[in-house]
């Protein structure tokens, strides 16, 4: 997941929980409950984000390490991540190889950090998205993102909204992406959206809980009281924040 820290119509209606270097706002009440029980955690992590250094990888898995039973760590992969250079109008061998680069780099940082923190390996496991896109499950998940597209217009606009201004991050001021780089774009934020959906059944765990450093401005779509595109009973999302250092 990009930046997608963007305005959202619903904001998270839990108190922030600050610990080990983080505070940890879950959006809902629900979701707040899954943090709570501390079955599985999903750490989302960008390629090419410079937020995602080694020393807050292992902050991260730490702050994980201590509140559940396992964790997964897991990034996008080179074919996914050239969805956003390749909306960024890059030549296809230029955007691959960005995409090539970033994941080596940021699959590194995760080696060491996860090295450096010595979880059980019986907790933990290191993935990349596709390593799941052939299963059932996510199949299925994608599928709902692929109808909530055709038929709920909001979605589709709030979704449109971000990968806009992702795309438009590094780019000179006045730039707009054309309606074919957005349309090749948003295929990076359509692959991660099974993830926020149902990880419980994409990986074969009782729940989870999606954390990461912003909250998407679709949150409510799955996680709001009426959410028209509702993730699993056993799917929740948690902000993650780094508290100042002391």
């Amino acid at each position: 997941m990009h930046d997608w820290a963007m305005p959202t119509a619903s904001a998270p209606s839990t108190a922030a929980r600050p610990g080990d270097g983080f505070l940890a706002t879950p959006f809902s009440e629900r979701c707040a409950g899954l943090v709570d029980a501390g079955h599985h955690v999903f750490l989302g992590i960008s390629p090419g984000n410079g937020y995602f250094s080694e020393d807050r990888l292992v902050a991260l898995l730490r702050w994980a390490a201590a509140r559940f039973t396992r964790v997964e760590i897991a990034h996008p992969d080179p074919g996914t991540v050239a969805r956003t250079y390749l909306g960024r109008g890059y030549e296809p061998p230029h955007a691959r190889a960005r995409a090539r680069r970033d994941v080596r780099q940021t699959a590194n940082r995760i080696s060491r950090a996860v090295t450096a923190v010595r979880i059980d390996p019986a907790r933990l496991r290191v993935a990349r998205f596709s390593d799941f896109y052939d299963t059932p499950a996510y199949r299925a998940a994608l599928e709902r993102v692929t109808r909530a597209h055709q038929e709920q217009p909001a979605f589709h606009a709030t979704c449109t909204r971000m990968v806009t201004g992702v795309l438009r991050t590094t780019m000179p001021a006045d730039w707009t992406p054309s309606a074919d780089q957005l349309t090749v774009g948003a295929e990076y934020l359509d692959r991660e959206l099974p993830f926020l959906l149902d990880t419980p059944a994409i990986l074969g765990v009782p729940a989870s809980v999606f954390a990461y450093r912003a909250t998407p401005a679709l949150a409510g779509f799955l996680y709001g009281p009426h959410a028209p595109l509702p993730a699993a009973d056993t799917q929740g999302f948690v902000t993650l924040e780094p508290l100042p250092a002391a």
